[in-house]
């Protein structure tokens, strides 16, 4: 299963690993380290004892990444994800992430309040979505909070529990860093430490994801999107003519170019496909590529309905197919080892 999103993700960290871990790896190549005593502890998971992010609530235990420009926030819309298992509500409000400063006007920061209250909003703005008694202690629980055009939508456990109008989030860019667990600004009663489990963080700094219920996740976050590659019977024609009641003479046939190198009795069919829910099709360059040397076979345009197809091509042989997003947004999809089917 892929992201459709996957090209506007800005970070996405599983936050898993082996128990003691102080490694954070994170899927778009941001660099984000610890302070403080935070680790991957298998205490608890998410997700099939993969193990997830523990801070202890000290003074300084919070993941930091310097800023990037991958964080500047530039067209009013944006998504937050998170899965998280406080052990404790908090004592003081804690800002389990600041994305920018303090002093910033175009700082995004996504706070939990002492009776489990949950936002997202500008600490100097005063826009914000918020909503009350929403987090729990002691139990795993999902949320994502996206902001489109104006309006913000919060999600627990892919349920829309909150949304709020008039949410004018940052369109001035610019490079930004991004804190996890609690912010370095020292602000009275908002300087509380999270204390918990975090894993499964999605940050996209352009684009909401969700703006009604889905499903609840089951498997750690997808990487990438997918091309489903298939093969299949050439469709039947809607329309059959009727023989004409006059007979013609034919044309001779035009001639068929032999190639030499590619051609044979092989046929190798399938889809390019954006993964959602449900997956929709589109159109996309596909090529052929021959597995032993990387040596271009074919080149087509799959159609509007996602169909892509290649005739005549080596039978005895296997293939690399390879999608290119024209677009720019997402890197190539590779199907490996595809072997034609004969054609009839």
């Amino acid at each position: 299963m892929g992201d459709p999103y996957w090209g506007w993700l800005s970070a996405g960290l599983h936050l898993a690993g082996g128990d003691g871990s102080t490694s954070f790896p994170e899927v778009k190549g941001n660099s984000f380290t610890r302070t403080g005593a935070v680790a991957i502890s298998t205490a608890q998971s998410r997700f099939s004892s993969e193990g997830s992010c523990y801070f202890p609530g000290g003074s300084s235990d919070r993941l930091v990444c310097a800023a990037a420009p991958a964080f500047g926030m530039s067209s009013g819309s944006l998504s937050v994800a998170f899965s998280i298992r406080p052990d404790v509500l908090p004592s003081e409000t804690v800002r389990l992430f600041m994305i920018g400063n303090d002093a910033s006007p175009s700082s995004l920061t996504v706070e939990i309040g002492t009776s489990g209250s949950l936002g997202l909003g500008l600490p100097m703005s005063g826009q914000w979505i918020w909503k009350n008694a929403l987090v729990a202690a002691g139990v795993w629980q999902d949320f994502e909070i996206s902001v489109y055009g104006g309006t913000g939508f919060m999600f627990k456990d892919g349920v829309l529990a909150h949304t709020q109008a008039g949410m004018a989030m940052p369109v001035s860019g610019g490079s930004k860093r991004m804190l996890i667990g609690s912010d370095d600004a020292g602000v009275n009663g908002l300087s509380g430490r999270f204390k918990g489990y975090l894993s499964e963080v999605r940050f996209m700094a352009g684009v909401g994801r969700n703006a009604a219920d889905f499903p609840a996740a089951t498997a750690p976050f997808p990487e990438g999107l997918e091309l489903h590659a298939s093969k299949a019977y050439a469709p039947k024609p809607l329309v059959v003519s009727s023989p004409s009641a006059w007979k013609a003479v034919a044309r001779e046939p035009a001639g068929l170019l032999i190639d030499t190198d590619n051609g044979g009795r092989g046929r190798v069919v399938g889809t390019t496909k954006n993964v959602g829910t449900p997956n929709y099709p589109v159109a996309r360059r596909v090529r052929l590529l021959r597995k032993r040397d990387g040596a271009l076979a074919r080149e087509v345009w799959s159609d509007a309905a996602g169909n892509y197809q290649f005739n005549r091509v080596r039978h005895d042989v296997d293939y690399v197919v390879m999608a290119h997003d024209h677009t720019g947004l997402y890197n190539a999809v590779v199907a490996d080892t595809v072997t034609p089917e004969l054609m009839p």
